[in-house]
């Protein structure tokens, strides 16, 4: 068995906050549209108003969504290259009895 030096790392919390922000905005904006579809009465002002309404919610959750992909791409930011590469070769350091004699 091949042992990891690789130091174990925790595991990323998920910005719960942010997922129930944007459950919660989508569903404003199911309510809206489901509004603007069961009204026949409305007037203009108020019909442009929710139209308004609507678009600000949809811009303010891809704000929001674009803020969370953010801080999970930076949380699994990939570690040092150089030490990577060191960690590589001392993998295939402890692999090459393995190989089975090839010689290449």
């Amino acid at each position: 068995m091949i042992d990891s030096s690789r130091p174990a790392t925790p595991p990323t919390p998920q910005p719960t906050l942010a997922y129930t922000a944007l459950a919660l905005l989508l569903g404003a904006v199911a309510l809206i549209t489901l509004a603007l579809s069961l009204t026949h009465d409305l007037g203009t002002p108020a019909f442009f108003s929710l139209i308004g309404a609507e678009l600000l919610l949809v811009a303010a959750m891809g704000a929001l969504f674009g803020t969370v992909q953010v801080r999970s791409t930076a949380a699994a930011a990939p570690e040092d290259a150089a030490a990577r590469r060191l960690r590589d070769e001392a993998t295939l350091d402890a692999l090459e009895p393995l190989r089975g004699g090839e010689q290449r």
